[in-house]
């Protein structure tokens, strides 16, 4: 691909992103997306075929950002948990491609080929599991309790974060998630 063919490509991926950040797969328009790539609807259409190609192409970039978040390890449990937590929601706040690609994993409208929720699950319940193995909760069942409130915690104050963005604030984020279990660990 050419140089040209290359900046095009990303281009369009980072004004989708935005458009898709905002209005949400449904809405979104990808004559919107071309004008504000500064590309006709034809160089859109050569680079992807369809508003699900590119929808894909921005959680695929968003995914290269999220491994940054989850490649922490989860050796240190509840540290390295608490760790990822404040780069999710710091990624989120600086990153549209990285919000654009959670928002989409959570439309329904679309089937992704790639889930930014179902992998941050799976790390959040992993590294929770290492987190008990080394301390264990005081009480049967926690731990799954605990891997599904901080994935609802998360998730749920990146949604809210269009409404506000206190909901992203690191005293917030600090805030919340202190009120969980001390064995999840904590933010200073």
């Amino acid at each position: 691909m050419s140089d040209k063919a290359t900046r095009t490509r990303s281009q369009l991926i980072r004004s989708a992103a935005a458009v898709f950040a905002e209005h949400g797969y449904s809405q979104a328009k990808l004559s919107t997306i071309a004008m504000h790539a500064g590309v006709s609807r034809g160089a859109l259409y050569f680079h992807f075929p369809s508003k699900q190609a590119l929808a894909e192409a921005v959680v695929t970039a968003a995914a290269e950002r999220f491994a940054g978040v989850t490649s922490g390890g989860r050796e240190n449990g509840a540290q390295s948990l608490a760790r990822a937590v404040q780069t999710f929601a710091e990624l989120y706040r600086r990153d549209v491609t990285f919000r654009a690609g959670v928002l989409l994993s959570c439309e329904k409208d679309r089937k992704p080929t790639l889930n930014l929720v179902q992998q941050w699950e799976e790390y959040v319940r992993e590294t929770v599991e290492v987190a008990e193995r080394r301390h264990p909760f005081p009480r049967s069942g926690t731990a799954g309790n605990t891997a599904h409130a901080v994935v609802a915690l998360t998730v749920g104050m990146a949604y809210l974060w269009r409404e506000g963005e206190q909901w992203l604030a690191e005293s917030t984020v600090r805030g919340v998630w202190n009120l969980l279990p001390p064995s999840v660990g904590r933010m200073d």
